[in-house]
This record gives C-alpha cells, sequence and structure tokens, in this order.
C-alpha cells in the first residue's frame, strides 16, 4: 500500500479527501466542449509522435503531421497478431509495463488485449470514481460518504472489471469499500447480495442478476444509495419495480474493454451517459435504419439530440486507434444541468449487427423486442430469440420466461399486436405472407438465473438476439433439465 493510501485509510483524513474529490468530481466535464476538444488533439498529438515509431503506428501509417481522419478504420483483428505474439518494437511502452486483459466474447469468439497498466490507472482515477459519485448522486447532491460499501458483480482478473477494483483497490484505496471478494465465482457474489443487503450502500451489477435472482430472494424493499446497472436496453422494462424495489433511480453507463470506462452516468437523464473527453477521442458516424452512412465523421460538439450514432475510438494511452466500436448510440440530450456540463448525453441502443431479420422484409433489434414486451404488459424475466424456419418460412422464436400464469399463445398475440403498430417492415412482412412471424416458447421458472450462475464474463447477460451456438446448446441443456418444454403455441 503506498504513503497516500495509509493516509486516506485514517478516518479523518479520508473524510477530508472525499470531500474534495467530491467537489472536483465534475470539473473536467463542467470545461466548455470546444476546450475540452483542443485538450483531445494536443493528447492525441502526444500520442501520435509516440506511435510513430512502432510497428502497429507503422503500420496503421501514423507519421508526423497526419490526420486522423486518414487513418483506416480498424477492428480486433488488425491487433489480434500483436496481442498474441507481442514483441517490443510493435508498442508504445515496454511489454512489461502491459496487463494481459480478457473479454467475454459476447460479440463473437473470446478476445485478448494488451493494454498499458498506465491507461487503467489514469482511468480509474479520472473516470471511475466520478463515475461511482455520479451513481450516488441524489439530484441534489452525492450521498457517498466515507466507508460506505459498494456491490459490484463483475467478472474477476482478467476480465478489465477484476483488474480494475484490484488496481483501484491496492494502488489508490478509494474512500469506500468494494464488496464481495472479485474473485468470487457469480454465484457466490449473488448470494453475498442476498446476505448482506443491509449493509450494502450501492451496487454495479446486471439488471438480469437484479431482477431474476435477487428481487425474487428478498422479496421486500431495500433501501440503497445508488444503483449502476450496465445494460441499458433491459433497463428500461424493469425501470419501476427496480426503482421501488432499490429505493432510488437506476444509472447507466457504457465502457468496454477497448474503451475501459469511458463515461459516467448521467444524473438528469437517468438512461443516458455522458462520454469522458479524457480517455480518447470519440468520432460519431450518423446511422440510419440501423445502417451507418458512408460519409465522413463528425466531432462530439456536432452530434444532434434525438439522432442515432455509431463511434470509432482512438484511445490515448493504448494502440488502439479508430476502432469500430459497433454499438448504437442514441444522442438524447445536449448537456446535464444536474453536473452543469454541456457534454451531449447518449443512451446506448445496442450492437448494430444484433438484430432479428426475417425474409429480408424486417430486422427487429433487442431494443424493439424489450421496448414491445413493456409495451405488451408481458412481466417477462427474460428471453431469447433465434429465427426458426419452416415451410421456407421464417419465424421468431422466442424463449420467454415470464412472471404470473399467462398462455404462450396469449404472449404471442399481444407481441405481435404491438410490433403490428409500430414496426411497418413487419407489418408488411405478416401482410405479404399472410403468416404470423412469432413463436413463443415458454422456459421454466429460474431457467434464465441458472444460466447466468454458470456463464463466464465481465458482467454475465443473457444474449437476447444471436446468441451463439455452443451458448444456445447449453441453454437448452438447462431448460431440459428444469423440465420439457411446455404450453408452446
Amino acid at each position: 500500500m503506498s504513503f497516500l493510501s495509509k493516509i486516506i485509510s485514517i478516518p479523518s483524513i479520508g473524510r477530508m479527501a472525499l470531500k474534495y474529490l467530491k467537489k472536483r468530481a465534475f470539473k473536467p466535464y463542467q470545461i466548455p466542449i470546444e476546450e475540452a476538444i483542443e485538450k483531445q488533439y494536443r493528447m492525441l498529438d502526444t500520442k501520435f509522435k509516440k506511435m510513430q515509431k512502432t510497428d502497429i503506428g507503422k503500420k496503421l501509417g501514423i507519421s508526423k503531421g497526419v490526420k486522423l481522419q486518414n487513418l483506416p478504420i480498424t477492428e480486433y483483428s488488425f491487433y489480434q497478431p500483436f496481442y498474441v505474439n507481442p514483441y517490443p518494437s510493435a508498442f508504445m511502452y515496454p511489454l512489461e509495463d502491459y496487463m494481459k486483459v480478457k473479454t467475454s466474447g459476447t460479440a463473437g469468439k473470446e478476445k485478448w488485449f494488451l493494454l498499458p497498466q498506465k491507461k487503467l490507472l489514469k482511468a480509474f482515477k479520472e473516470t471511475v470514481i466520478p463515475f461511482i459519485f455520479a451513481g450516488f448522486h441524489d439530484g441534489k447532491k452525492i450521498t457517498l460518504e466515507y466507508g460506505d460499501n459498494v456491490y459490484i458483480n463483475f467478472g474477476p482478473a482478467p476480465f478489465i472489471s477484476g483488474i480494475l477494483v484490484i488496481m483501484g483497490s491496492t494502488k489508490i484505496k478509494p474512500p469506500f469499500n468494494f464488496v464481495p471478494d472479485v474473485n468470487l465465482s457469480y454465484k457466490d457474489k449473488v448470494q453475498y447480495f442476498i446476505l448482506n443487503h443491509n449493509e450494502i450502500d450501492a451496487a454495479m451489477i446486471p439488471v438480469s442478476t437484479l431482477v431474476s435472482q435477487i428481487m425474487p430472494a428478498i422479496k421486500t424493499p431495500i433501501k440503497l444509495k445508488g444503483l449502476l446497472v450496465p445494460d441499458t436496453p433491459a433497463l428500461g422494462t424493469y425501470l419501476d419495480e427496480i426503482q421501488e424495489f432499490v429505493g432510488v433511480t437506476p444509472r447507466t453507463a457504457y465502457g468496454s474493454v477497448e474503451t475501459g470506462p469511458c463515461s459516467l452516468p448521467s444524473v438528469q437523464h437517468s438512461m443516458g451517459f455522458i462520454f469522458d473527453l479524457r480517455r480518447g477521442v470519440f468520432e460519431f458516424i450518423p446511422v440510419k435504419d440501423r445502417e451507418a452512412k458512408k460519409e465522413k465523421t463528425i466531432a462530439i460538439n456536432e452530434v444532434n439530440a434525438g439522432e442515432t450514432y455509431k463511434i470509432l475510438f482512438t484511445d490515448f494511452y493504448s494502440e488502439i486507434t479508430r476502432y469500430d466500436i459497433k454499438d448504437s448510440f442514441l444522442c438524447i440530450a445536449k448537456g446535464d444541468e444536474i453536473l452543469g456540463t454541456e457534454f451531449p448525453v447518449f443512451k446506448l441502443l445496442g450492437r448494430l449487427e444484433k438484430t432479428i431479420s426475417l425474409l429480408n422484409f424486417t430486422r427487429i433489434s433487442e431494443e424493439e423486442l424489450v421496448s414491445a414486451f413493456k409495451a405488451a404488459e408481458v412481466p417477462i424475466i427474460d428471453f431469447t430469440t433465434k429465427v426458426e424456419s419452416k415451410k421456407g418460412m421464417e419465424y421468431m422464436l422466442i424463449f420467454v420466461e415470464h412472471k404470473g400464469k399467462m398462455q404462450p399463445s396469449e404472449i404471442k398475440r399481444r407481441l405481435h399486436e404491438r410490433l403490428l403498430e409500430v414496426d411497418r417492415d413487419y407489418r408488411d412482412l405478416g401482410e405479404f405472407f399472410d403468416y404470423v412471424p412469432i413463436r413463443i416458447r415458454s422456459v421454466p421458472k429460474g431457467t434464465f438465473a441458472e444460466y447466468l450462475k454458470e456463464k463466464e464474463g465481465t458482467h454475465p447477460k443473457v444474449e437476447r438476439i444471436d446468441m451463439k451456438e455452443e451458448e444456445f446448446r447449453r441453454f437448452l441443456q438447462i431448460v431440459g433439465r428444469k423440465t420439457q418444454l411446455g404450453n408452446n403455441d
């Protein structure tokens, strides 16, 4: 433990340090956005001076005076050979300064990255701490107190969440406690929350975990100071009951292995978040009908509320440059009055390629299905969806766990009628081929809870669209173990 960490661990000094941190927590977001962008490009110039001497930089075409927008757009495949077989001349820093970080592979195969420790430490200090403060904000003040317990149910190292918790706790020693032990299994972390919820002040936890396991086990409402959830699309369905259960408004933010922690929750807009411009350059590509427009990127001060974008991310502290995030984001506001920032506020819509396509007539996203379930008043625990072909026709086959005794035929009717109302392409598909393109399969109570207990990941979640075949087989095995599929339409 460093000398500073030891000092902060003394309660009287720790409380003073917390007061100072609270006072300054949101200052970097309160500067004019043009000034923040000017600082970004100075930081980018520093990075490029280092990268132009590396093999990764040379392969990207980084040279003196190069413009960011003239560099190629990259994906994981560009960096993978360097991550798999690293050698000194490829990277900006000595290899011993890097950490191996793993993704859960929710968008494809498992992936490994090499990220500088400097990047992760700065992200914890500059972004994670304000991120937690914003999650503890009641709209008037930061409610976090010295020694509060912040519960985290994310994956252990080498997942990035586990690495950040360990680094933050040992090298920085924040004036709050992370609980439980990050190395516990997912199942044990769930049990910890159930048994110790009265001692938890705030939580970072997936919506699926909260709804399918914790709320049914505890039953009666609890009182938290803050709740942060990573899976925004699911939050809309359960927002009211989660608020009633925890006693606070849930908040969300965005981060990934590629970006690291790169945002903090908006307090004014509970489903939104604000990108931290100290983490890197965010370039925006307008998206229409879930397709990115073939035109040049725009800067963060050029986005418009009500419009959807995909993002290219260039990190200041790692080799990642113009990385295609492949998620879609809706700009929901030009600022947060409570936090005193003019930085735009975004909402995560989901992965652009994660849609259900039926006979090339319609493409239905996870967010659209989640919204349809809610509007149709179908009280679901969770669901996953596959395309099923029968006699030349394609169906959206939905495996759903729901509350109450609603029959699959009734769920199908309600969902179908809702999609007819809001999705013109879906309506045209049904009318053209004269059929109902939905099939519902009820799964036994507890199916998704058991699935999550066995799933490894940064924050275990259900892939509601296009679940990988290996995962889908495991899901069906769980269904089979609990009971044979019944009550189907």
